[in-house]
């Protein structure tokens, strides 16, 4: 026998660990080197006729490495120079600038400080003393090139490399401490010869801008109701796209998880329920309509969410519900190349844990469920329960199947003891990201460019789950002229990704596997006695259950292909002050393939030749799908600014915006693979399939925006678009859509000066907005449109002839759903900028929507058309507060909690009847129509001493099922006319919708080391789940998790659940009893980070150096029944995963 060599896994990672720390000393090293060396190695050529000092020195910068650190001031106020020097070291060319102007100058490494003489001259003018210092920011980096200048005078001094000062000072004198990004201090000197100060970093939360349509604003102007945050928010986290990093993170912006699938989209909501007809927010990618899923998050500089009317406006029919403005990054000018690396590798596997049953509980509960339906003894062959306890007992010495043809002349009998969970879902799976980006400037064009990779493998344990996703994008700005600038954008978005198809494809729609692409596989017939594998190998199924690990494994893949393609141009063309003109078009090529296989496999038995085909995969076949948009954007606009006396601002913004998208698609299919493997649609000799579909839609629209600020007290806002769709009649195509935003700044009277100290700005803020919704179906509704067969299941003349069916019926006043919102807020500083606070109020009201029209007879012929004929009503708030700090001994800390709540409720349709299976006037969106519980019946007297539940259920209540309450008194419980005027027993009992969302964030930074958690949950949601897996056996095909247990039984009389009995369905009625509090708190996000010392990094070159581990969803609080995620509320949900995550960042 060979001998292998074998290396454990904690051998390999010392391994690894050894050879990383080697790499990383080598590089220090080299660094070292090569920075001691660059000073002397490096020649410049420098030329300049009477220039500034400070203009060579930028000279100097833009052909090398090296940094200068001077005092602004004193470089301007030095006389022009003149200089030629050719391949010169900067020793040389420093020499030469210090006899021209008398600078002093120190060279460490690639870095340079300048100092003044006048500094050296300064004592001897008066009694003075010689004081040293240093300049450290919060976390005790030294700041290398800070202003200190002794106040009244224009004497002053920077730091060095190590952030050390030393500078004359008279008696009593006191200094101005300033540097870019810090908040400037003066410190007194008196009785001190060596002082110590640190700089904090300026927020600057009301100078801080925000995007708005088409433009920016400063957030203390701002108002309308608009949420921003940076793109630092998804940085270090382990997300696949970017709506999973925006969840909880903004109050009112709903984000719907749809599923943990590798690749899954989520969807957006912006203040909860809009229209019947649904319609969700406008979401813009540099300002053009894109998946947002689809680009790199960390390609992301702000996202700006713009929830009211007032806000949206600008954006006319498709922004009724709000708009999303996402903004990537850009250049920095004047800033040489600066090359980020973000990488990070995580494990993941599902937050949530389902516990099925074990195969004897699962024997124990199916037989009481079939003697409480009427049957004896017990349901299988009472030899099944004998192998199955010995299995169960003893699984290393038994078989899960064994064969007893007196049973079944063909097939295993099943007795193994299978946990399906664990069979289904991987412990872990490992997923990786990697970003690099460079940018950069010159004093005119700036630069932005980045390539990013996302691999995500999925946690199907039998199947290749996966997803991947390449980006690109460029970002290019530059000044042909002082007063024109061009820009360009370039993005590339290419996906590919892999899953099992379950069986279900064009081809084979009525596959009834109930798995799919991205659906999870815990059916509701897993029977534990199932193995996984017979034990020749062959998988487990006979035909009689579907197997979810054959269907992963056997059953064929989809693949799917995504390549979106964006190309920008703009000029901005500033002809005077005040005055901006702007151009822009956008291009998009989008394209997603898919590839469906659906590959047959055998269901083997016991008894080789009687195996069959796994019916939801045969036939096998093919399906090939091609979707394809072509979208292009132009907009102009001009933005006009002026001031009047510093008192009166205006700005005043007019433009047009045009939009085209043109969509083709079409698929093909073939049954009938000639090769199982091989699914070509030349190689296959079944039924063809083909369907087409294309088509397209428009809008164009004038919009303008008026701002007008008095004093920065008193703004007003006024918004108005214009807007057209072809989605609408010739007649009653164009709309326009105005609202009306102001605020008053309260903190800038002079009557508010005394609470300045403490209450540092109020702003209050009242908008108004009417908006059209164009979201009303398809691209085309106001037509009348023939179905048509191409061919009937007839022969006429020996062919199969072509039907054209009559056309449905449209409304003749086919018209815009309108959406009027009314907005009141209030924004407030404390404390010194340090505690904030925001609220909102609002209701919004959908006027108009379609629903279907009055009741019309049957001789009609045709459905009742939809009309404008429903209102609706959406009314909530939301508030944001949040604490920053830092201690003097350079500790910063951070708080934020957001909370958001809405209900809506129907104020306008037509329901003559008043049907409770309907909407009426009056109904909450949500609303749970049930019964209400008294418990369950403990005895067979109780039962016939209570009111009749026989209507619920027409076979023998007893002791053990659920007992009702009789509202309405009559004796019996029923549903009477289920109307408004006669519920019967029936009662409002929940509501479903996720009210009180929240997220709070908390952390910190102190030395290097960073921490923040993010929490994200809903308060309050009523749901009945319902289902095999919540209720145990609905049939005997089901199986039953483990909650299921707490069934009634004489020793158990204070169960949860009724007795098991699958033909009772009056047990698993709509009741209170069994409504589920679906509120849940989720750590989604909790991170630890160090960052290394930029003394130890500017050694080796770099700028910075982060090392982090990062977790998400890795904690819930519920109240839920452990059987259910209350995310996602369903178990053939595919997971949404916990991760466990390492990376880095690194800057050049």
């Amino acid at each position: 026998m060979n001998k292998k060599s074998i290396v454990t896994l904690p051998a390999l990672k010392r391994a690894i660990k050894v050879m990383k720390i080697t790499v990383f000393l080598l590089c220090v090293c080299l660094s070292q080197a090569i920075a001691s060396s660059y000073a002397q190695t490096t020649s410049l050529s420098v030329s300049a006729k009477n220039e500034s000092l400070e203009s060579i020195l930028k000279k100097i910068e833009k052909q090398s490495d090296f940094l200068f650190f001077y005092n602004l001031e004193e470089v301007n106020n030095r006389v022009k120079i003149s200089l030629s020097k050719k391949d010169c070291s900067i020793k040389e060319i420093m020499d030469a600038l210090s006899a021209s102007t008398g600078i002093t100058y120190t060279i460490k490494d690639r870095h340079i400080v300048l100092a003044s003489p006048l500094n050296e001259t300064a004592g001897t003018q008066q009694n003075t003393r010689k004081l040293k210092g240093k300049i450290t920011d919060t976390r005790g980096e030294a700041i290398i090139g800070a202003n200190v200048i002794l106040k009244g005078t224009n004497t002053g001094t920077i730091t060095d490399f190590d952030g050390n000062f030393t500078l004359d000072v008279p008696q009593g004198a006191t200094l101005l401490v300033s540097y870019i990004g810090y908040l400037s201090q003066e410190v007194g000197t008196a009785n001190k010869d060596m002082i110590e100060i640190k700089l904090r970093e300026d927020t600057q939360k009301l100078e801080e801008v925000v995007v708005v349509g088409y433009g920016t604003q400063r957030k203390a102007n701002l108002t309308g109701a608009v949420a921003q945050v940076s793109g630092d928010v998804l940085e270090s986290r382990p997300i696949a796209n970017l709506s999973q990093g925006l969840q909880g993170v903004v109050p009112n912006l709903n984000v719907s998880v749809n599923s943990g699938a590798p690749g899954q989209s989520s969807s957006f909501n912006i203040r909860g329920t809009t229209s019947l007809n649904g319609g969700g927010p406008l979401v813009l990618v540099n300002n053009v309509q894109m998946d947002p899923d689809l680009i790199n998050p960390e390609d992301i500089a702000s996202i700006s969410v713009l929830k009211d009317a007032a806000s949206a406006a600008i954006y006319g029919a498709r922004a009724a519900y709000g708009v999303i403005l996402i903004t990537t990054k850009n250049g920095t000018k004047e800033q040489k190349p600066q090359i980020s690396l973000s990488t990070n590798g995580y494990w993941q596997s599902p937050a949530k844990t389902i516990e099925t049953i074990n195969s004897m509980e699962y024997l124990n509960m199916i037989d009481l469920a079939y003697q409480n339906g009427g049957g004896s003894g017990h349901y299988y062959n009472p030899v099944i329960y004998e192998y199955a306890e010995k299995y169960f007992n003893d699984p290393a010495n038994n078989s899960p199947v064994y064969y007893d043809p007196s049973i079944d002349p063909n097939k295993y009998q099943y007795v193994g003891n299978t946990n399906w969970w664990d069979e289904i879902y991987k412990n872990s799976s490992f997923s990786q990201q990697y970003n690099l980006a460079v940018n950069g400037g010159s004093e005119n064009s700036t630069y932005y460019a980045s390539l990013g990779y996302n691999n995500i493998g999925g946690i199907l344990k039998h199947g290749d789950d996966k997803y991947q996703r390449f980006n690109a994008n460029l970002n290019l700005s530059s000044d042909i002229t002082k007063w024109l600038n061009f820009s360009g954008k370039v993005m590339y978005n290419y996906t590919k990704e892999q899953h099992p198809a379950g069986g279900t494809s064009a081809a084979n729609s009525t596959a009834y596997a109930g798995v799919s692409a991205y659906s999870g596989y815990l059916k509701n017939d897993l029977s534990p006695l199932m193995p996984v594998r017979h034990p020749d190998g062959n998988y487990a199924g006979q035909g009689s259950y579907t197997n979810p690990a054959a269907i992963q494994a056997q059953g064929g893949n989809t693949y799917g292909k995504k390549n979106d393609l964006w190309l920008t141009g703009a000029l901005r063309v500033t002809p005077f002050d005040g005055l901006t003109l702007n151009a822009d078009y956008t291009f998009n090529s989008y394209g997603q393939g898919i590839k469906t296989h659906v590959r047959r496999f055998y269901d083997y038995t016991a008894v080789a030749g009687t195996e069959g085909y796994y019916p939801w995969t045969n036939p096998n076949s093919v399906v090939m799908s091609d979707d394809e948009d072509y979208y292009t954007s132009f907009n102009a606009f001009a933005e006009y600014a002026k001031t009047i006396r510093e008192d009166h601002s205006f700005k005043i913004m007019g433009g047009y915006n045009q939009e085209y998208k043109h969509n083709k698609y079409f698929y093909a299919g073939r049954k009938g693979l000639i090769d199982n493997d091989n699914p070509a649609l030349n190689l296959a000799v079944g039924d063809r399939l083909m369907n087409a579909s294309e088509t397209h839609w428009s809008v164009n629209g004038f919009f303008m925006r008026l701002n007008y600020d008095y004093k920065h007290k008193y703004l007003l806002e006024v918004n108005g678009r214009y807007d057209g769709s072809s989605k609408f009649p010739k007649n009653d195509r164009y709309a326009f859509f105005p609202s009306l935003s102001a605020a008053w700044r309260i903190s800038e009277e002079g009557f508010w000066e005394p609470l300045k100290s403490g209450w540092n700005d109020l702003k209050i803020r009242a908008s108004y907005g009417s908006l059209g919704n164009q979201a009303v179906g398809s691209n085309f509704p106001y037509l009348p449109t023939y179905s048509i067969n191409t061919a009937m299941g007839y022969i006429l003349n020996g062919e199969t002839p072509v039907a054209v069916g009559s056309s449905g019926l449209v409304s003749p006043s086919f018209t815009w759903e309108t959406v009027n919102q009314v907005d009141l807020g209030f924004d407030a500083l404390f404390l010194n900028s340090r505690l904030a606070a925001s609220f909102d109020w609002y209701t919004r009201e959908t006027k108009d929507m379609l629903t279907a029209g009055q009741a019309l007879p049957a001789t009609l012929g045709a459905n009742v058309p939809t009309e404008n004929a429903a209102d609706l009503k959406t009314y909530g708030f939301e508030v944001s507060i949040g604490w920053t700090d830092q201690l003097s001994n350079g500790f910063k800390y951070w708080a934020k909690g957001v909370l958001s709540d809405y209900q809506s409720e129907i104020t306008r349709f037509t329901n003559p009847t008043g049907s409770i299976g309907q909407y009426y006037v009056g109904r909450k969106i949500g609303e749970i129509w049930g019964y209400r519980s008294n418990g369950l019946f403990q005895s067979d007297e109780e039962v016939a001493s209570s009111p009749k539940q026989t209507k619920l259920w027409g076979g023998s209540w007893g002791a053990g099922d659920v007992k009702y309450v009789d509202l309405n008194n009559n004796g019996e419980i029923e549903w009477g006319t289920n109307t408004l005027d006669n519920p019967g027993d029936k009662t409002i009992i929940g509501n479903s919708t996720p009210r009180y969302s929240f997220g709070i964030t908390a952390g910190f930074e102190y030395k290097g080391f960073d921490f923040e958690m993010f929490w994200q949950g809903i308060g309050k949601r009523d749901y009945m789940v319902g289902g095999v897996h919540f209720w145990g056996f609905t049939s005997q095909w089901d199986t039953p998790l483990k909650e299921s247990l707490d069934y009634w039984t004489p020793q158990n009389t204070g169960a949860y659940f009724p007795r098991p009995n699958w033909n009772n369905g009056g047990n698993r009625q709509t009741t209170d009893r069994y409504m589920q509090d679906a509120s849940y708190a989720r750590l989604k996000n909790v991170t630890l980070g160090y960052t290394f010392p930029k003394v130890w990094m500017n050694q080796v070159g770099i700028s910075k150096l982060r090392i982090y581990v990062s977790g998400e969803n890795l904690f819930t609080i519920t109240d839920m029944i452990d059987s259910f995620d209350p995310e996602t509320l369903s178990n053939m949900t595919y997971p949404i995963n916990k991760k466990l995550a390492v990376g880095l960042n690194l800057t050049f």
